[in-house]
């Protein structure tokens, strides 16, 4: 069974014709535009179980966002019963990525280490990552083993901050402070 991803959540309807206002959770939100196997689902606080297969027809920047339209939304009415609903896909349709280049979803549950003068310690493991504009940030919340009990936000500067990622040993390796 593939996995379904998130790829953009809907936030509420855009002008009279049915188009959606969304947030989208994927670098480029063109890539949405023609995609295959698209599905409208409830979203995380929805009460109701909802799904549907659409594609998106039309996609345009608005403001400081994205609006789209899909297949069998035509007025403001379906547009705004959508509010709350998510745009899924299968993590088969994500382009595959050059090396050095990680989906933030490859990155959750990576253990990080910190290279401090005394040798290694572990920090913790990544539960997410933020997106600030500046950088993205890992998430870094203690795990069994790790050196204490504290969440840390850690930035993902590469080379910088961001020493290696092992995707086959589950780690990533920082230099960062371990007394913050």
């Amino acid at each position: 069974m593939t996995e379904s991803l998130v790829l953009a959540e809907v936030l509420g309807a855009h002008g009279i014709k049915g188009w959606l206002k969304i947030r989208p959770l994927v670098e480029d939100p063109t890539f949405l535009e023609g995609l295959e196997g698209l599905v409208l689902a409830s979203g995380p606080k929805m009460r109701q179980a909802d799904s549907r297969g659409v594609k998106v027809t039309n996609l345009r920047p608005q403001g400081r966002g994205w609006v789209i339209q899909v297949s069998g939304v035509d007025d403001r009415t379906q547009a705004e019963a959508l509010r709350g609903m998510v745009l899924r896909g299968s993590a088969a349709l994500l382009p595959d990525l050059e090396d050095g280049d990680f989906y933030w979803r490859d990155l959750e549950g990576l253990r990080v280490w910190c290279e401090a003068p005394e040798g290694l310690c572990l920090l913790g493991e990544i539960d997410h990552l933020l997106e600030t504009g500046a950088n993205d940030v890992l998430v870094v919340r203690p795990c069994e083993g790790s050196m204490d009990d504290k969440e840390r936000l850690i930035p993902w500067l590469v080379d910088e901050v961001v020493h290696s990622v092992d995707m086959d040993a589950g780690t990533v390796r920082v230099i960062w402070y371990t007394d913050v």
